[in-house]
Parts: C-alpha cells; structure tokens; sequence
C-alpha cells in the first residue's frame, strides 16, 4: 500500500473514529443479547414482540389504521397502538423483510438504538465543546450508563430506551436556536420521535426544558421566541395522527390506561426505588439502578473544574438538574406523594434516564479539565473501565424462554387462572373499565354477536362469518310481526373507536348504524328491524377524526420540509 493510501486511510479514521468508537461499542454491549438462548420474553420484553406480532397481523388484516390486533383477548380484539406510543411498533418490523424472526427484529433495532443513542449525544456534546475526544466520550459513557442497561436487558423497556436517542437531540436543537441563532430540525425531529414512542417522559421532557428556557431567558431574543413557537406548531401537527385519536378514545369510553389506581401501583413504586448504594453496585434480586462510576467520579470532580469551562451556568444547571433527578429516584423523596399526572410515570427510577443525561455530560466536560493530557487514549482507558465493572451485571442475564413465537402469532388465551399481566395484554390496561372489571365475561363469552334483549328467543341470528376486524351476519324474526322493534346487538369485538357497522340494502343505500359501548365494555349497535331479517356487516375502518388527524400529519411534514428548503435557499442567498 503506497503511503499516500496509508496517509488516506488514516486521515479518514481520524475523521470518523467518533462514529467508529460509538458503533465499536454498541457491538460489545449487545453481544449478550445475541445468544440464541438470551430471553428477549423476560419481564416487558415478551408484551413488545407480541405487540410487534399484533401490528404485522393488523396491517395483513388490511386495516388502513392498524390500531386493533384482532387474534388478542380471545378473538375479540386489543388495542396497544391507540393508547401506546406507535414508534416501537413499526420501525423493528422493517427487519422482517429478510424473513427474521420477531425476536431477532427486536435485537438487531436494540443494536441500532444503542448506536444512535450514542450518535446522539455525540453530536451534541461537539457542538456545546467542539472537542472530539470529549464528544466520544460522553457518547461511550451515555451508551453504557448502567440504568440504560437496566432498560435493555433487565427490564426489556424497548420505548424508554429508545427515548435515550431524542433528549440530547431536543437539548441539541435548544442550544442552536437559543445560544448559537441559528434554525435547526433536531428540536421538532427529536421532540416529535419522544412524542411518538414514551408519553410520560415526553411531560418530564417538557418540563425540564422549561426549565432550561427560564434559566437562559436572557438569551430568548423575539426572533428565538418565534423559532421556538413555530417548532412547537410542527410538532403538535406532525405528531397528530397519534395524539388526536387517543384524545378521542380517552373521551369515547372510560379506559384503564387512563385509571390512576391501575397505572400507578404505590406499592411497587415504593418497594422498587433504589436506595443510594445501588447508584453504585447491583444487588442481589435488584435491578440495574447505577449510573456509572465513571459518570459518577466525573460529577464529584466537576465542582473543582466549573471555573475552567466556558459556559458555566449550564454546566452548573446540567448538575443541580442531574442530581435533583436523582434524588428523586431515591427512596429517600417520597415520589409517591408527587401531583397525579407525575406520579404517572409509574416508577421513581425512571429519574434515572434524565440524571443520567445531565451527568454524563458533566462528567465528560470535567474529565477533559481535570486529567492531564486528556486524549483519545483516555478515553479508551475509561471506557475499558466501564466495561469491566459492568461485566458482573451482565452475568445475571435470563436465559431460555417462555413462548414460542407461534404459540404468540395464535395469541395466547384470556382464561380463568391469568393473572395480573398477560402476554401481548400487558396488565389489561388498554381495555375498557367495563371490560376490565368484568374480565369473566371475556373469559366465557362465545365469539358471536349477542342479542341483548328479553325477548331475544324471538329472533336467530344465522349465516355468521367473522374474519379478524370484520364480520357479517343475518338477524331474523322467528315469527313475523306487525310493527318494527329495535334489537340491541353486542358484537364480538371490545369497544374500540373506529368501528363502522350497517345494515345491506339490496339497493346499495346501506343504512349506517351507530357503535356504542355495551355495559359489557364490548361494541354494541341497535337494529330497527322492520322486515323478517336484515343482514350486518362490520368493518374496521377508523373514525373520521383519525382519518383527518393522519391528512394533518402528512401536510405537517410535507410542510416543515418545504420551510426548511425556504430556509437554506434564503441563506444561501443573504450569505
């Protein structure tokens, strides 16, 4: 190899060694994951491939809005991607074009998550340092933070560790606007992509960056406020296809997704917060609470190094934000005494993701003051270090598994002896109240439209097919009579918005019928049966508003592209 090659080849690493670093270790760390035998079922994980088997099926089923999984809770239908964040549901399944398995489709999109969380953090610590040795650090450290270890392997939260990826994009797309003036996509991408995969830490998000405003409120400038205002118009609309309809859900029916005392159990909240040792080390029977000791050294140091870096105020809000939100994982803070719509988030460690967000950046500013001759063979000193004290978690993993993935396809049935979660329903909290407090009735009903009459023995109901979200069937008066009734019909599917029924007319006019939610908590319609028999047909279809809600999400997008195609055609003729 000639030395101009040699000089080329090196001169291209040096170039991209932050991408190469990022993507080296994204490989090591999911290499455990990637025996054969790793249980990717083992706590959370089992409900995400069922829920990724589901989406497939709805969109095989033909539903132009693959909300229902119809093989799910009996044959009568569930619903995840009304209620939960659809990201998680889609993109892993681009995987199955090279006819993977759903397991291997949800490894390889960690793999993929692992390297992006790191590119993410990556670019933004090169734009507030401009250091590229210090941006590779904070990427590495981001990417083996402990309690992000706990989310990938033992609590298999796929969206909560995809929500890694977005909060150093959207502190990204803050600094921009804010402190260099300048327009950027990384606020409204990154915020949209938080939007659409975890909705509490999208509040907690939200919050945080408020504060983040107030505390450099003299950098807000008319212009800024007006870039901030605009991006937060795109988000609202390019994230509608998902808000809108589950707004609509929310007020069509009571829905345990939306009960309090059934998403929020105090008492596992309480017995679950991490006490301050486990910051440090796993316990035996725990989980992966950590922060990294690294990450935690580089904190400690940083109060001796804030007088060396330029900006000082953020790096000072970063660490009062980052140890606030770690004490309020602790079981120290009483979490649980916290307003409603905060205690929402479920469990106190999931404070964790913000600290560790806040603290990694710290650290890796502060090491780069404090260690002499800091370069790129510190950081892989450092990073070594990391791995080694987190090679004794790692030998905990679960092996083995508890379904295979065809017994899931099938959808494994509502019985009498299910507990309190159940694959691919998680803990029944996307049915209806209704339905969810009286699971028996689930349990025992037949797959088949129910008369809801006294008087039901007066009428048959004959010629029934039912395929996934779609059925038809004939209602008949068994002896004539002289004036029309109206028949009350529960169908065999739980109430869902986006249900469309009717009666056939052999002239075409199809009379609609109104959907109703039965007492049941099942879809219910009312037929005014004025001849001998009317013949029904049931379809999924959407409602209006999730029709309208995707048409404003696709103007929305297309829009945003075309202002930021204004917006480099305009600068580059002003410059």
């Amino acid at each position: 190899m000639s030395e101009k090659k040699e000089r080329k080849i090196f001169s291209m690493i040096a170039k991209y060694k932050g991408y190469i670093f990022i993507a080296i270790i994204s490989i090591i760390i999911s290499i455990p994951m990637f025996n054969l035998n790793f249980n990717m079922q083992y706590d959370d994980g089992i409900q995400h491939i069922c829920r990724l088997i589901g989406t497939e099926e709805s969109i095989k089923d033909g539903q132009i809005f693959p909300v229902i999984i119809s093989n799910f809770c009996n044959d009568f239908g569930y619903s995840w991607n009304l209620f939960y964040s659809p990201l998680t549901a889609y993109i892993p399944l681009i995987f199955r074009i090279f006819n993977l398995s759903f397991d291997m489709c949800l490894k390889i999109f960690i793999l993929f998550i692992s390297f992006f969380t790191g590119l993410s953090m990556y670019f933004y610590i090169m734009k507030i340092t401009k250091k590229q040795n210090v941006a590779i650090l904070a990427a590495i450290l981001y990417v083996l933070v402990p309690y992000r270890l706990n989310d990938m392997y033992f609590r298999m939260a796929i969206p909560e560790l995809v929500t890694f990826i977005f909060i150093p994009m959207i502190f990204n797309g803050l600094y921009t606007i804010i402190k260099l003036k300048k327009k950027t996509y990384l606020l409204v991408l990154g915020a949209s992509l938080l939007v659409l995969t975890h909705s509490m830490i999208t509040i907690y998000i939200a919050i945080l960056c408020i504060i983040y405003l107030i505390c450099n409120f003299k950098d807000l400038k008319k212009n800024t406020i007006l870039m901030l205002f605009k991006d937060a118009i795109f988000i609202l609309l390019i994230t509608s296809f998902y808000t809108l309809p589950l707004l609509e859900s929310k007020l069509s029916a009571d829905y345990e997704v939306f009960n309090q005392e059934h998403m929020v159990r105090y008492d596992a909240m309480i017995a679950l917060k991490p006490k301050i040792g486990e910051l440090f080390i796993q316990l035996d029977g725990r989980m992966l609470y950590g922060l990294g000791i690294i990450v935690i050294v580089g904190t400690v140091f940083s109060i001796i190094a804030i007088k060396k870096v330029k900006d000082k105020k953020n790096l000072i809000l970063f660490l009062v934000l980052g140890i606030i939100c770690t004490i309020m994982a602790l079981d120290i803070f009483p979490f649980e005494k916290m307003p409603k719509i905060l205690t929402m988030m479920q469990f106190s460690f999931r404070m964790l993701e913000f600290a560790s967000f806040f603290l990694v950046v710290v650290s890796a500013i502060t090491l780069e003051k404090v260690i002499d001759k800091f370069n790129i063979y510190t950081v892989i000193f450092l990073t070594s270090m990391s791995i080694l004290l987190l090679l004794p978690s790692l030998s905990q993993l679960e092996y083995g598994k508890y379904y295979n993935e065809n017994d899931l396809k099938e959808g494994i049935k509502v019985t009498k002896n299910t507990g309190r979660v159940h694959a691919g329903l998680a803990s029944f909290e996307y049915l209806p109240t209704k339905a969810f407090k009286n699971r028996s009735y689930i349990e025992n009903r037949e797959n088949k439209p129910i008369i809801l009459q006294d008087n039901s023995d007066d009428y048959t109901i004959e010629n029934y097919y039912k395929e996934n979200t779609n059925c038809e069937f004939e209602i008949k008066m068994l002896e004539e009579k002289e004036d029309s009734e109206v028949i009350t019909i529960e169908l065999p599917y739980i109430y869902y918005i986006g249900y469309s029924a009717y009666i056939e007319s052999e002239n075409g006019n199809n009379e609609m019928l109104t959907t109703y939610e039965s007492e049941n908590g099942f879809l219910c319609i009312d037929v005014n049966l004025n001849t001998k028999a009317s013949k029904i047909k049931v379809e999924y279809t959407g409602t209006l508003l999730m029709k309208i809600s995707y048409i404003v999400s696709l103007l929305g997008i297309f829009v945003y592209i075309l202002y930021n195609i204004y917006l480099i055609k305009y600068n580059n003729k002003t410059e």
